[in-house]
C-alpha cells in the first residue's frame, strides 16, 4: 500500500485530522528485522498490527471494488459480480469479451496504486454450468469450486476442500498430535475436538462430507498411533480406543444435509 495514496482514502470518509495523524505515525513506525536492524518503510503496514488487515481492505475498496462498479460495469456488455475477501477475489463475467478487457486492465490499474497481481494464482477460466466437472474448477479461499452433478441429476455448484488446504490441515493436525501427546488425555482430546469443530464450522458445507471424513480419519489414525508412543507398553488396542473417543465424545465430522434444487 503506498502510504499517501492510503491517507488521501481516508480522508474521502474520516473528518478527524487528529485521528489521520495517528495513522501516519502508526503507517512509518519503525519495522525491526530478524538481525536486529531498524527501518523506516513508506509504503505497506505493518505485519501483524491490529488495524492492518482494516487498511488494507480500505485501500482495496478504492482501488478496485469502487472501480469495478464505477467504472468497468457501466463498459460491459452483459452481466458481471465481483467477490472479494481480503486481497483474494474473483471476478465473473457473462461474456468472454467483457472477461478478456478487464483481465487486460487490471494490472494498469493495480500497478497507478503499487500494487500488483499474483501471476501464479491469476489467469482466465471458462466456468459454465454447460461444462460441469472439476477439470474446471476455482479454488477460492480453500475450496474448490466447480460444476457438477445434484442429488436430483441437476447442474449445480459444489464446493469441497481444495487438495492443497486439505492436506496441510491433516499435516498440521498429525503434527499438533504427535507433539503434544504426552499432554493428559482430557486436556488432549479437548483441545483436538475444537480443533476438528473449527474445521467443520468451515468446511461442513454440503457435498464436502468426503473432505470431511478424510481429516477425521487422519485425526483417528494419528491419536491412537501417538497414544501407543506415550510409554513403551502399548497403551489402547482398537477397541479401548473406540470406547475411549465414545466417551471424550469425539464424533466423526458431519455435514448439514441440504439438498441442491
Amino acid at each position: 500500500m503506498d502510504h499517501g495514496w492510503l491517507v488521501r482514502m481516508l480522508e474521502q470518509r474520516v473528518d478527524d485530522k487528529a485521528l489521520i495523524t495517528l495513522i501516519k505515525q502508526w503507517l512509518k513506525a519503525q519495522v525491526v528485522e530478524p538481525d536486529g536492524s531498524r527501518h523506516k518503510s513508506d509504503k505497506g503496514s505493518p505485519q501483524g498490527g491490529i488495524i492492518s488487515p482494516v487498511l488494507a481492505n480500505i485501500y482495496l475498496h478504492y482501488v478496485l471494488d469502487l472501480w469495478f462498479e464505477k467504472v468497468i460495469r457501466k463498459k460491459l456488455s452483459g452481466n458481471a459480480m465481483l467477490v472479494r475477501y481480503a486481497d483474494d477475489f474473483i471476478v465473473a463475467f457473462q461474456y468472454k469479451d467483457d472477461a478478456r478487457q478487464f483481465y487486460h486492465r487490471l494490472p494498469e490499474r493495480l500497478k497507478k496504486f503499487g500494487l500488483a497481481l499474483a501471476s501464479d494464482k491469476t489467469g482466465l477460466l471458462r466456468f459454465s454450468r454447460f461444462e460441469p466437472g472439476r477439470q474446471r474448477s476455482i479454488v477460492f479461499l480453500g475450496f474448490e469450486v466447480y460444476w457438477g452433478i445434484s442429488y436430483r441429476g441437476k447442474v449445480a455448484v459444489h464446493r469441497k476442500t481444495a487438495r492443497e488446504k486439505q492436506r496441510a490441515s491433516i499435516k498440521e493436525m498429525v503434527r499438533w498430535i504427535k507433539y503434544n501427546r504426552s499432554r493428559p488425555i482430557q486436556e488432549l482430546l479437548s483441545v483436538v475436538k475444537r480443533k476438528l469443530k473449527g474445521f467443520e464450522n468451515y468446511f461442513g458445507t454440503p457435498g464436502n462430507s468426503k473432505s470431511l471424513s478424510r481429516l477425521y480419519y487422519q485425526t483417528v489414525r494419528a491419536l491412537y498411533k501417538w497414544l501407543n508412543r506415550r510409554s513403551q507398553r502399548r497403551s489402547y488396542n482398537w477397541s479401548e480406543f473406540a470406547q475411549l473417543l465414545r466417551w471424550f465424545n469425539v464424533r466423526a465430522l458431519t455435514v448439514r444435509k441440504v439438498e441442491y434444487s
